[in-house]
C-alpha cells in the first residue's frame, strides 16, 4: 500500500514536469517577453506550435536587423533584399500592439532598400506610437519623414548613418514634446536655421549627442532651458548654447590648417559642473588658442574638468597668466602633457584652491619636445605651488629620467598629498619594475602621509 502511494506520487510529480507551462501563461505576458528577443527570433517562435503561432505580433518591440536576417533566414543571396522587405513589412503588417516601447532598424548590409519602403516602415512605427526609435544606416542615402519630428510619444532617437550622411529636413514646425535623449551620427542639417527650430521644438531634450554633424556654416545661438548634457565630437558648424542646467559637457574637434569649421561657445548662464575638452589640429597659433581659452573660461565652475588631444598645447601658445581661476574644481584630466605644458599645469595647481584630484592619461613627460630637453630641472624651472591635491594618477608610466625628476617635483611641493598611484606601461619588465621601485622610495615627500602605489 505504501509502495503504491509513493509510486503514485512520483507519476505525479513527473506529469507536473512534463507541462508546458510557459503555453499556459496569457497571451500578452508572452508577447511581453518576446518582447526581449529580436524580431526574427520571436518570429521562429511560430514554429513550436499552433497556440504560439501569432504570439509574435503582440510584442512591445520590434527589432529589425537585416544582417541577422542574412544569417538565420532561409533566403539565398539573390532573393535577400525582396526577403527582407517583405519579412519586415509583413510583421507590421500583423502585429497588432499599440503603442509600442522600441522600434530599431539595422540595415548594415551594403545594399540599396527601395526609399518608399524605409519611409513606410518608419512611418508606421511613428504611427503606432514608438516611445524609442533607432535608425543605424549602412550605405543608403535617405531623406528622413516629417512625421518623425512631430510625435507626440518619442522619447529618444538615435539616428546613425554611415558612409552617406542623412539630411534633415526640417519643416518650420518641430514639435516633440516628450523627446529627453537625441543622438545623430552623421547627420547634416541643410542650414543654421534647422539646427535652431530643431532644438527649439524639443522643449524638454534633457541629452543632445552630435557626432560627425553638420550644423550649417552660419552662426546659430540654440536655448534649450531643460538640457542637462551635451556631447559634440568632430562635428561642423558654429553655435552657442544658452543651457542655464547643462551639468555635462563634451566637445572634441577637428581643424585643418587653415579653416575653423566648428565652434561652440558657451553663455555665461551656462555652467556645467563636468566638462570635457579636446582638440585635433595641425597648427597652434592665431585665433585656435583663443577660441580655446574662451572655452576653457566657459568652465570655470566646473568640478571635472578633461583637456584631451592637444587642448594643452593650444594653450601654450598664450600667457599663462590668462588661465582663469576655477574655484570649484576639484578633478583635473589631462593628456599629452609634455615639458612645454608643465607652466600650465602649475597655473592650474595654484588656480585652483579646491583642486583634490589630478590625473595624467598619457603620463606626466610624454613626447617632449624641447631643445634642452636633457638639462631641464623642473624643481629649477617650475615654479613652487601650494595646494590642496590629494591624489595623483599618472598613467603610461614608464620609469623614465624626466619622469622621476617631475615626481620630484609634484612630491616636494605637494603638501597634503595622500596617493601618488602610478600605473605602468605594458612594456616594462619585472627588472626594471623592481628598479623603479627603488628610486622611487628614495624620493624626497613634504606630505608625511603620502603613498606611492606602481601598478
Amino acid at each position: 500500500m505504501i509502495r503504491s502511494t509513493k509510486r503514485r506520487k512520483v507519476s505525479e510529480i513527473r506529469d507536473e514536469g512534463s507541462l508546458d507551462r510557459i503555453s499556459s501563461l496569457p497571451d500578452e505576458l508572452l508577447g511581453h517577453i518576446l518582447s526581449f528577443l529580436p524580431t526574427l527570433s520571436a518570429l521562429q517562435t511560430s514554429l513550436l506550435s499552433t497556440r504560439w503561432r501569432y504570439l509574435f505580433t503582440l510584442t512591445t518591440s520590434l527589432s529589425f536587423d537585416d544582417q541577422e536576417y542574412y544569417e538565420l533566414s532561409s533566403h539565398g543571396n539573390k532573393t535577400l533584399n525582396t526577403g527582407f522587405e517583405r519579412f519586415v513589412s509583413g510583421v507590421l503588417v500583423l502585429h497588432r500592439v499599440t503603442p509600442i516601447q522600441k522600434f530599431s532598424l539595422k540595415l548594415k548590409r551594403d545594399r540599396e532598400y527601395a526609399s518608399s519602403h524605409l519611409l513606410l516602415w518608419i512611418s508606421a512605427s511613428i504611427l503606432k506610437g514608438v516611445r524609442h526609435l533607432d535608425l543605424y544606416i549602412f550605405y543608403q542615402q535617405i531623406s528622413l519623414p516629417n512625421c518623425i519630428l512631430s510625435s507626440q510619444t518619442l522619447v529618444s532617437l538615435e539616428i546613425h548613418s554611415v558612409r552617406h550622411k542623412v539630411d534633415l529636413k526640417v519643416p518650420s514646425l518641430v514639435s516633440l514634446p516628450s523627446l529627453r535623449f537625441l543622438k545623430l551620427i552623421q547627420v547634416t542639417f541643410l542650414d543654421a536655421e534647422s539646427v535652431k527650430r530643431f532644438c527649439v521644438g524639443c522643449s524638454r531634450l534633457k541629452e543632445l549627442v552630435l557626432i560627425d554633424c553638420g550644423l550649417g556654416r552660419d552662426h546659430v545661438g540654440i536655448s534649450t532651458l531643460a538640457l542637462e548634457e551635451l556631447t559634440v565630437y568632430f562635428c561642423r558648424g558654429h553655435v552657442e548654447f544658452d543651457a542655464p542646467n547643462l551639468a555635462s559637457l563634451s566637445y572634441l574637434c577637428s581643424w585643418s590648417d587653415v579653416d575653423v569649421d566648428m565652434t561652440l561657445l558657451l553663455k555665461k548662464s551656462c555652467s556645467p559642473s563636468r566638462v570635457e575638452i579636446g582638440f585635433h589640429s595641425y597648427e597652434f597659433h592665431g585665433p585656435l588658442a583663443e577660441y580655446v581659452l574662451d572655452l576653457i573660461r566657459g568652465a570655470q565652475n566646473a568640478r571635472e574638468l578633461i583637456l584631451t588631444f592637444n587642448a594643452l598645447k593650444l594653450l601654450t601658445r598664450l600667457d599663462d597668466t590668462r588661465i582663469p581661476t576655477y574655484s570649484k574644481l576639484k578633478s583635473l584630466h589631462l593628456d599629452s602633457c609634455c615639458c612645454n605644458t608643465w607652466k600650465y599645469v602649475t597655473s592650474w595647481l595654484t588656480k585652483s584652491p579646491q583642486l583634490e584630484t589630478i590625473v595624467f592619461n598619457e603620463g606626466i613627460a610624454d613626447t617632449c619636445r624641447t631643445e634642452h630637453k636633457h638639462e631641464w630641472r623642473p624643481s629649477m624651472e617650475l615654479a613652487p605651488f601650494s595646494s590642496n591635491v590629494k591624489t595623483i594618477e599618472v598613467h603610461r608610466f614608464e620609469g623614465g629620467k624626466m619622469e622621476l625628476l617631475l615626481l620630484n617635483y609634484l612630491l616636494e611641493n605637494a603638501g597634503v598629498l595622500k596617493r601618488l598611484i602610478l600605473y605602468k606601461c605594458g612594456t616594462m619588465t619585472m627588472e626594471e619594475e623592481l628598479e623603479v621601485s627603488k628610486e622611487l622610495l628614495m624620493l624626497p615627500k613634504t606630505s608625511t602621509y603620502c603613498t606611492i602605489e606602481l601598478k
